[in-house]
């Protein structure tokens, strides 16, 4: 299947990495209908499971998955952090609130756009059960998403979707080319992945109207989709990388015969 053919079916990440890696040779056999499936290398079976990325580290990836503890590492490494707060109670939630007049509430440990909420009022807050989520100050602005691959950027996308953080909104993905990629958020983003002992991760930004320029999250299990079929833009194969790099980690790792 040609890139053209994959950029035409708008396939979850694990599908297109699967025919990816049939394109490629290597064999791939589905083991669970959720993602998890397995290709021979050398000779040798391995197994790739998205939803975990087989070239990031438990400990980077769990560090990356708490927003907390991510917020608290970009803050002690001097990048430009949003205004947050991990409340402990609901009268610290209601004080975050009043400093900024309107917030964001998201799942500490959530992922995918789920369970997030626009707050603007304290009846908001106390619907939710506090202590599991992470406060932000809510800041308008253009959503930039840096992905990168073992030390350099190798995709660059805008999100559009207005104002809502509804995991059903609807979205459009335009891709920038190389040519149009920041310079500062491109080295940021390599930083960044670098402080987290990240070999694979989506750095995503807020760019306010003004040019200021925000560490929105930090993704260690990012679809890839949107690079092959962007709303605009060019495509990018970034499976056939992200394989190319899978494969290579197993071959330094296989015995030598």
């Amino acid at each position: 299947m040609s890139l053209n053919e994959l950029t035409d079916q708008k396939v979850g990440t694990a599908e297109l990495l699967f025919r990816c890696a049939r394109q490629m040779g290597l064999q791939p056999t589905w083991i669970t209908p959720n993602g998890l499936f397995a290709v021979t290398c050398n000779g040798s079976e391995r197994y790739i499971n998205f939803t975990h990325s087989p070239l990031n580290n438990h400990t980077a990836a769990s560090l990356a998955r708490d927003k907390y503890a991510t917020r608290m590492i970009l803050e002690r490494q001097g990048f430009p952090n949003i205004p947050f707060l991990r409340p402990q109670s609901l009268h610290e939630a209601e004080g975050f609130l009043h400093t900024y007049g309107k917030i964001i509430a998201k799942p500490i440990y959530g992922s995918g756009a789920r369970d997030i909420h626009i707050v603007t009022r304290p009846a908001e807050l106390q619907a939710l059960r506090i202590r599991r989520y992470i406060l932000e100050k809510y800041i308008t602005g253009k959503e930039m998403r840096y992905l990168v691959l073992k030390g350099r950027v190798i995709g660059v996308h805008q999100s559009e979707y207005g104002t809502s953080v509804d995991e059903h909104r609807p979205l459009q993905r335009i891709s920038h080319p190389p040519v149009a990629w920041d310079a500062l958020l491109t080295s940021m983003s390599i930083q960044i992945s670098h402080v987290l002992d990240l070999r694979f991760a989506a750095v995503d930004y807020l760019v306010t109207p003004q040019g200021h320029h925000y560490v929105l999250e930090v993704n260690t299990m990012p679809g890839l989709k949107w690079f092959h079929a962007p709303s605009s833009g060019p495509a990018v194969d970034v499976a056939r990388q992200f394989l190319d790099a899978f494969i290579s980690d197993a071959q330094q790792l296989s015995p030598a015969h």
